[in-house]
């Protein structure tokens, strides 16, 4: 079995990239310590939503990303609106290892095997917004503020038969709330899970990231802000769970 990743998620808006929504330090500072911390990977989610984002504010994007991975020595997933495979094209120029593309392909996830195709399928992650509403799972588009017409477990089947080559799956309710990972919400999709899971939202603290890597089928954590207050935090949690979980070091 491969070992598992520990991931941290930053969000870039208007050019800035951040750690939460209350601190807002040079992205410079924020890559360098989280590269001594011995995260595995970083994952970049662009949020500008302002009305020209698919124009000046994505080449803004596009810019920090190329200045970012000068500065980071771990390998960085882009996201945040992708739209066109020339995105993806650029994205990867600029430094990116792999790209996430969520509104994109809820729209035509035919992009995701034309992308899989000129890009490489291992560069493909699927961003997958779920949300527990009616006794139901929902797949959620519009940044999780929609409910999508396609039914959840169809859609998950659908981009995996498009050749995507990872989730990023991230449960609505359990954003920010630092009290677990969504564990029903693996439950209710792991039989149609055929390629790597990263699991995001909902970590408060050690256990709940030792908790969610134990199941076979996730083989990522994706954390946020409970990373972001000890420059010890990656290091003490690799250590804390590499005794029971098969972890890169």
């Amino acid at each position: 079995m491969l070992a598992k990743r520990i991931i941290t998620t930053l969000m870039l808006k208007d050019g800035i990239l951040f750690r939460s929504k209350k601190f807002i330090p040079d992205y410079r500072y924020t890559l360098n310590f989280i590269d001594m911390w011995s995260v595995d990977e970083i994952v970049i989610l662009d949020i500008t939503r302002n009305i020209n984002f698919d124009n000046e504010e994505k080449k803004i994007f596009f810019q920090r990303m190329k200045e970012i991975s000068k500065n980071a020595y771990v390998p960085i997933t882009a996201g945040g609106g992708i739209r066109k495979l020339k995105d993806i094209e650029i994205l990867l120029k600029n430094g990116a290892d792999k790209i996430i593309l969520n509104t994109a392909a809820i729209r035509d996830s035919k992009i995701i095997n034309l992308a899989a195709k000129e890009f490489g399928s291992q560069c493909i992650v699927v961003c997958v917004d779920a949300k527990f509403e009616n006794e139901n799972y929902h797949l959620m588009e519009n940044y999780g503020q929609k409910k999508s017409s396609f039914k959840l477990i169809d859609y998950i089947k659908k981009i995996q038969d498009e050749n995507a080559g990872e989730i990023f799956l991230q449960s609505v309710i359990k954003d920010g709330s630092l009290t677990g990972y969504d564990i029903k919400l693996l439950e209710e999709i792991n039989e149609y899970i055929n390629i790597p899971l990263i699991i995001s939202c909902g970590a408060g603290n050690w256990d709940h990231v030792k908790n969610v890597l134990s199941y076979d089928y996730v083989s990522a954590a994706s954390l946020t802000n409970i990373f972001h207050f000890t420059e010890k935090s990656i290091i003490s949690l690799k250590n804390y769970i590499s005794k029971s979980i098969n972890i890169r070091s």
